[in-house]
């Protein structure tokens, strides 16, 4: 068994290129503890030693911080499962600090990594560019899986936001996304990639699969990867994948997608649980023209996907934000390829081509101020928009008949969703109604206005409704009684410096921990290595007493 280091060179959203060198070492395996055959929910333990307070943060925010790791890393065990297998990195501590670009790390690695399958060292950094967070592999083992990695938060976040926990755990689950194996280097050496002209796609087996079967479009070469200078490689294309976790820009509008699930598993070293519930829903079934055709064409949208009205009231493509399109004027003239209007200058979102999508603007005080399970509702009551769990998002005027207020233009309006067998339910302040199953334009009885109504099968194609990624995982875990509650073990003690004198046990052996306490049956092992050493004394005392006494 072979094990990789990499130098790290910071890997940032915003970064296009990660240089690796890489070194070769064996592991060394424990004996009485055999490799799994079957597959168990991931553990991913961090190394909190490399996690320095920093002197503008409180120690509430720290704990906070600290806290907000744990949290995230329980989402995977949701998702992916490994055959684990144990194994002692005790004799490279000064390899990986060195590897790992780290000044200090946890004493305790034999134990530590004996329990979990891989470890992260998460640190603050002065991250440039106001990038928030930044992480890469570090270490692999077999040349290319992942055991370990190093994850940088900004020492300047910190924000007192509401929804901020939710905000930087999305991006902490990007970034342990990218240490996983999310990455031009691991893609390539697993024959992942494939360059056209000047796109490159991930084509792997269950990539294609997953694709051809959600964009109906069963020509397709692969996903394509960014190709805007500074993201090269480490993301999807924005263009087509707005939206999932694995874009390079910070997006109000998050889920993850099957085919970045199928990612993953295309990889290699881990047996995914498809959790996505549905929530991704940009380019649906819009096959070839969505690959093909630009996004604007003579100043009209050409997919629900793009808007073409400035400011235009819209709801978010997974129906969980209330939004509006999305236009701005450059300094500069876009690339022409990008240029889609009459003014040169003038486009939509950035990675996505410039081409204008619906957009929310993080407010001051709230990172989802329109969200409709975590935003606030600022309408009248009389509109009967619910904030909740099932909620999502219309285009609607509706009022109660009964109300003495004027009709309205149509706005984003957050409204309760069930699905029956057969029909959509709507569920506002004041009654339920069902929508027409495909969907229109529609005014309820007991009421005024009207809304527009999705197609039953846009809405209730998956198994739960969830407006949250995290929740679908919760929710879709739960239905189908998988038990992702496992224990982990997190090193917070002294730390190892490099160059410090390794006293090891040079035996094939590692004891197994208590992750519960992080200790290990000391009193048992120090018996153990008393009679090593006492027993074979004792028979050299005795053979010399023999000599002596026959002289």
């Amino acid at each position: 068994m072979l094990l990789n280091f990499y130098g790290v060179n910071c890997v940032k959203c915003l970064a296009n290129k990660l240089k690796i060198k890489s070194i070769d070492l064996k592991l060394k395996v424990t004996k009485n503890l055999a490799s799994s055959s079957s597959y168990t929910p991931i553990k991913i333990g961090f190394d909190f030693t490399t996690l320095t307070k920093p002197s503008s943060m409180s120690s509430s925010q720290f704990s906070a911080i600290k806290s907000l790791l744990r949290e995230t890393r329980k989402e995977f065990s949701k998702i992916l499962q490994v055959k684990h297998e144990n194994f002692d990195l005790t004799d490279y501590k000064d390899t990986i600090m060195k590897n790992c670009e780290l000044d200090k790390i946890g004493k305790d690695y034999g134990n530590f990594l004996v329990t979990n399958d891989l470890i992260i060292f998460p640190m603050f950094e002065n991250l440039e560019n106001e990038v928030i967070a930044s992480a890469s592999h570090c270490l692999t083992r077999g040349g290319s899986q992942p055991i370990a990695g190093v994850l940088y938060i900004s020492t300047n976040f910190y924000s007192e936001r509401t929804n901020r926990d939710l905000y930087l755990k999305k991006i902490i689950f990007h970034e342990i996304i990218h240490i996983l194996g999310f990455n031009p280097e691991i893609l390539r050496l697993k024959n992942m990639m494939q360059t056209i002209g000047s796109i490159t796609y991930v084509n792997s087996q269950n990539v294609l699969s997953k694709a051809k079967s959600y964009f109906d479009y069963s020509e397709i070469n692969g996903i394509p990867l960014e190709n805007q200078d500074g993201t090269n490689g480490y993301h999807w294309e924005a263009r087509y994948m707005l939206g999932d976790i694995m874009i390079s820009p910070d997006f109000p509008e998050v889920a993850i997608s099957d085919m970045t699930l199928a990612l993953l598993e295309d990889i290699g070293f881990y047996k995914v649980n498809y959790y996505s519930g549905g929530m991704f829903k940009f380019g649906k079934s819009k096959g070839r023209d969505f690959f093909t055709k630009d996004c604007i064409r003579n100043s009209k949208s050409t997919f629900e996907e793009f808007c073409d009205i400035k400011d235009e009231a819209k709801c978010s493509t997974s129906r969980n934000i209330k939004s509006s399109c999305y236009f701005n004027e450059y300094s500069s003239d876009l690339p022409e390829e990008y240029q889609y209007f009459t003014n040169p200058k003038e486009g939509g979102y950035q990675y996505a081509d410039y081409c204008p999508v619906p957009y929310e603007q993080y407010s001051s005080k709230n990172y989802y101020p329109n969200h409709c399970q975590y935003g606030v509702s600022e309408l009248p009551s009389y509109y009967g928009e619910k904030i909740d769990k099932d909620s999502l998002c219309f285009i609607s005027s509706l009022i109660p008949t009964s109300s003495t207020e004027e009709e309205t233009n149509q706005i984003p309006i957050c409204y309760g969703v069930e699905c029956s067998s057969s029909n959509l339910i709507i569920k506002t302040g004041s009654q339920n109604f069902t929508c027409p199953t495909n969907g229109g334009s529609f005014t309820p009885s007991g009421f005024k206005g009207s809304i527009i109504c999705p197609k039953y099968s846009d809405i209730c194609s998956s198994e739960i409704i969830c407006n949250e990624m995290f929740s679908c995982f919760t929710q879709l875990a739960k239905k189908d009684n998988y038990n992702y509650d496992v224990s982990y073990y997190d090193y917070e003690g002294e730390p190892y410096e490099e160059n410090e004198e390794n006293e090891t046990d040079d035996s094939d052996t590692i004891e197994p921990i208590d992750p519960d306490n992080g200790s290990s049956d000391s009193g048992f092992a120090g018996w153990k290595i008393a009679l090593c050493i006492i027993l074979p004394l004792m028979a050299v005392g005795l053979i010399i007493g023999l000599i002596c006494g026959c002289k």
